[in-house]
């Protein structure tokens, strides 16, 4: 990745909401160029997506802190399903998405927090609600998205 490509990125962590004509100026580019290259960054996954910092203080994931992720797995006891669970998840802030899935396992949830502590109270919380017969975590060490890997 060039200079100006960390540029754009850097400009952009910093202010989502900047224009086009103000990061271009910044940059020292046209707006031509700068929404080509913003374009190829999302096309090539170096930019994902775009969000909002608040002020609002989340105990759960602080800003400017490492957030750790683990996947839980979960199987439910006889006669249960995931909808139960999936609807209390859906109102916890550090759940980034659940589904249900064939194999071994029945459901698995994406959690998001500022520790593995964090993420132990989470999954105890789901425990304590009944209908899980087994449930484990899967801590997640590096995201790998792009990343080439030789034979």
């Amino acid at each position: 990745m060039d200079i100006v490509n960390q540029e754009i990125i850097a400009a952009l962590k910093q202010n989502g909401r900047i224009t086009w004509g103000e990061l271009a100026s910044q940059i020292g580019i046209s707006r031509q160029a700068l929404r080509k290259r913003v374009e190829r960054l999302e096309h090539k996954g170096e930019i994902i997506g775009y969000t909002i910092v608040t002020a609002h203080k989340d105990d759960n994931v602080e800003q400017n802190k490492s957030v750790v992720r683990a996947f839980l797995k979960i199987r439910f006891a006889k006669g249960n399903d995931c909808f139960k669970l999936a609807r209390a998840m859906s109102s916890c802030q550090n759940i980034a998405g659940s589904w249900a899935i064939t194999g071994d396992w029945d459901m698995m949830a994406l959690v998001e927090a500022a520790s593995m502590e964090k993420i132990s109270e989470i999954r105890e919380m789901f425990v304590s609600m009944g209908g899980i017969d087994e449930i484990e975590t899967d801590a997640v060490l590096n995201h790998l998205n792009g990343a080439s890997v030789s034979a």
